[in-house]
């Protein structure tokens, strides 16, 4: 499976926290763990690598920055009282921030295809990666690395 599918595929997993979050504040651990765990792997294994390929760069370099948001929204729904009645709020924000954020990058693997260069270096992650996976128990959320293609630009 390609990387960019798994990782659309664990889109749906944060969507559906967000909105089981939103009726029950207690699921917002976890979804904001979800959250985190998808932001690190994207941002490790995929974005910083994109980020040197000139033609992938700018679009690597606003997903981190939409995740650098999230973060700080996530930050100050931490401290805020789960109990108080504007907590939904929080949720709310957080939720509607990600989902654009999940929306722009889904529009993207499906209507930017990538070129060559960039397929080889998603390929070659997503080898790493399936590798690393076999040995090793890792956190939840890194199994979103797998073997890695998008459709090549005819």
């Amino acid at each position: 499976m390609s990387i960019t599918n798994e990782l659309v595929a664990h889109h749906t997993t944060l969507r559906q926290l967000y909105a089981q979050s939103e009726n029950d504040p207690k699921v917002f651990e976890e979804f904001t763990r979800h959250l985190i765990v998808h932001h690190t792997m994207e941002e490790k294994y995929f974005y910083d690598i994109l980020k040197a390929i000139p033609e992938a760069e700018h679009d690597s370099l606003e997903a981190v920055n939409e995740h650098h948001i999230i973060e700080l929204i996530i930050k100050d729904a931490e401290g805020f009282p789960r109990e108080h009645q504007h907590f939904p709020i929080k949720i709310e924000g957080l939720g509607e921030y990600t989902t654009h954020h999940l929306d722009e990058e889904e529009y993207q693997v499906e209507m930017e295809p990538a070129s060559p260069s960039v397929n080889a270096v998603l390929t070659l992650v997503g080898k790493v990666e399936a590798g690393l996976i076999k040995r090793v128990n890792l956190p939840i959320g890194t199994s979103l690395i797998a073997i890695a293609q998008k459709p090549v630009d005819q």
